[in-house]
């Protein structure tokens, strides 16, 4: 008898561990060559997401529907940031 739930589980787990790694992965390429990285939150209203620098700031913006444009709503203190990097497992 198997335990299909727990094998769904498993893989579950597994393709959460591989997509963490690939968003790393991503976040420090775009950002080793200049680039900021839009991190989407849960803990952010809907239309909001957090834009990290290369400089390592951080700061809550308003994306554009088309994707082209943003507003910046508000930038975090360095140890906001620092907070939101380990919440968000970015290391």
């Amino acid at each position: 008898m198997s335990n299909k739930k727990g094998t769904e589980m498993g893989t579950i787990e597994e393709l959460k561990a591989i997509s963490g790694t690939v968003v790393r992965r991503l976040r420090r390429q775009k950002l080793d060559n200049g680039k900021p990285f839009l991190i989407w939150s849960n803990k952010l209203p809907k239309n909001q997401s957090y834009l990290e620098y290369p400089d390592h700031s951080i700061k809550i913006v308003t994306v554009a529907p088309n994707l082209k444009s943003f507003t910046i709503v508000e930038e975090l203190t360095m140890g906001q940031a620092q907070i939101i990097r380990k919440e968000l497992n970015l290391f």
